[in-house]
């Protein structure tokens, strides 16, 4: 195992408290994030985190059950955010919605949104979900700059509010999303 990369890559995550992420053999959901807290030839101790960049115990690895490492690529460094951050993901927002007795309840809660736009929101339209900012409503549409799972900015799009069937504020996902957008803009 000595002068592998693999070792060189789970020596340098233990000395440099690196993270890295494992997959594992056999399973697609096998993916783990952490950092290495020591190794041999046979097993490995592993701080593993959560996707929200909480401490989720230690996990004792099988070396044999490394499929591959992931290592300084972009999801490693959002997760860096997340850890460092990861106290901001438990404080929800003070901001409080009115529902009024309206049968146009979705266009009230969409200009609530536009009036505060950096509240982020997860809109169900047509059977989807989409994640982002209102930044502007009308009596019939919107504009949601869009945001990924990672913090990614994915633009614009006008979407009409008569396609809207379900509304998610601000939830653990979002605030998680929030904070990677805001980490990619420079803004946090």
């Amino acid at each position: 195992m000595t002068g592998s990369i693999i070792y060189e890559v789970l020596n340098k995550s233990k000395n440099e408290k690196e993270l890295i992420g494992i997959w594992q053999y056999g399973d697609s959901n096998s993916f783990l994030m952490g950092r290495v807290i020591d190794f041999n030839d046979d097993l490995v101790l592993f701080k593993h985190y959560t996707k929200f960049g909480k401490p989720d115990g230690i996990i004792a690895l099988q070396m044999e059950a490394i499929q591959n490492i992931d290592y300084n690529d972009d999801y490693t460094k959002a997760m860096e955010c997340l850890i460092e951050y990861s106290s901001i993901l438990d404080k929800e927002p003070d901001f409080e919605f009115v529902l009024n007795n309206s049968e146009y309840w979705e266009a009230d809660l969409i200009k609530q949104l536009a009036e505060n736009n950096d509240i982020i929101a997860s809109l169900e339209i047509n059977d989807d979900y989409y994640s982002g900012y209102v930044t502007r409503a009308t009596e019939t549409d919107f504009e949601l700059h869009c945001v990924g799972k990672m913090g990614e900015d994915e633009g614009k799009v006008v979407f009409r509010i008569e396609d809207v069937t379900e509304f998610k504020i601000h939830d653990l996902s979002d605030r998680k999303k929030d904070l990677l957008f805001r980490w990619r803009k420079a803004i946090l």
